[in-house]
């Protein structure tokens, strides 16, 4: 596992994965439900569930336990099983973003290795969420965001 923030509005973290870049794609989006942290949500109430919406212009979303739906990015990049990308739409104050917000952009690859594959996961273009973005950037590239969500996703492949 490694984390990388010397470039100022870019988050790099990368794991590798002991199944093929189809699985390891599948469980990334698909699967996202099962690894993500249920802590990590927008809206009032118990986090019920996040997906994905499997298509480019599809939703990142969550749904919380009174059945209201948060859409906090958009897919950008949907070419499985070697890259997804989206829009990550949620700025410095984490509430629900509003229709119109301006995103940063997160982009995952999944390349074959001898041992599985490789995920690598940037997360750039953090100055687009406007002043105060170096939260963001704290908050996505520390423990309790890319790299303990990498970690977590890693246990369900």
């Amino acid at each position: 596992m490694t984390t990388d923030v010397d470039e100022p509005t870019v988050v790099r973290s990368s794991i590798e994965v002991a199944a093929a870049p189809e699985r390891a794609f599948t469980v990334f989006t698909s699967g996202l439900d099962r690894w993500w942290n249920r802590h990590h949500h927008l809206l009032p109430g118990e986090l019920a569930q996040v997906g994905v919406d499997p298509h480019e212009g599809g939703r990142v979303w969550e749904e919380n336990d009174a059945g209201e739906v948060c859409v906090w990015g958009r897919v950008l990049t949907w070419e499985p099983p070697r890259v997804f990308a989206f829009s990550w739409l949620i700025g410095p104050d984490w509430a629900v973003p509003a229709p119109d917000a301006t995103g940063s952009r997160v982009t995952v690859t999944f390349t074959p290795t001898e041992r599985g594959t490789r995920v690598d996961l940037v997360h750039d273009r953090l100055d687009a969420h406007g002043p105060g973005w170096e939260g963001v950037r704290t908050g996505v590239g520390g423990e309790g965001g890319w790299p303990g969500l990498l970690r977590r996703y890693a246990a369900e492949v």
